[in-house]
């Protein structure tokens, strides 16, 4: 689990926040793309990832077992190859997992949306269910919708999208992204009110000096 005020942090801000701070500090291939959300309830927590793959008729990984291995207060991020495969037993393991106190799950599989855990992932359409996918590795690098995830990364997600923090900076993106969301509110009242979007887009520097004189607390 992590730190409360750093999870705190984390949820007060929008996934389009973090973006743009993890986007000045050179960090790619952060966004879970192109996932549906299965809840609304927004999550942040340590990443514990597992990696699937079509299943062939060799003996493969028990998922069963590695779904019993996710701690409490993880985000649970599967690597589905991007094979477009439903996630065997789904709402099973969902119900497994929220029994342990896990926090999410985030994977490029299919999911059904009558998930008992917060889930974001594909539809599943026509997608077979049953057997498709085998487990081929848990608490490694992976690759899911986009995103590049590490074991211990920071996941972040809600209705608006889901982005994966590296943990070594997470602390520093949460704290400048409440401070690029409080400027983002102050220019929309800023634009609402009328003042010319040529001094708010970006914002210069009587525009920022006006902004710290504002929002300053005593």
């Amino acid at each position: 689990m992590i730190d409360q005020t750093l999870r705190d942090a984390l949820l007060a801000v929008s996934p389009a926040s973090l973006t743009r701070a993890l986007v000045r500090r050179g960090v790619r291939a952060h966004v879970f793309a192109g996932l549906e959300v299965r809840s609304s309830t927004p999550v942040a927590g340590p990443a514990y990832t597992m990696r699937l793959i079509p299943a062939r008729d060799e003996a493969a990984g028990d998922l069963a077992r590695a779904i019993g291995q996710v701690p409490e207060g993880a985000v649970l991020v599967i690597d589905a190859s991007g094979a477009g495969s439903a996630l065997p037993f789904a709402s099973i393991l969902a119900a497994a997992l929220a029994r342990a106190g896990v926090a999410g799950l985030v994977t490029d599989a299919g999911l059904s949306d009558d998930l008992a855990l917060p889930a974001w992932g594909r539809d599943p359409g026509r997608s077979p269910g049953g057997m498709g996918l085998a487990l081929a590795g848990t608490g490694e690098p992976v690759a899911c919708a986009g995103a590049a995830v590490h074991p211990g990364d920071i996941v972040v997600a809600g209705p608006d999208g889901a982005v994966v923090v590296p943990a070594d900076i997470a602390e520093a993106v949460a704290l400048e992204a409440v401070e690029q969301q409080r400027l983002d509110l102050w220019l929309l009242r800023e634009a609402e009110k009328g003042t010319a979007l040529a001094s708010l887009l970006p914002p210069d520097t009587e525009t920022r000096a006006r902004f710290e004189a504002e929002t300053k607390t005593l």
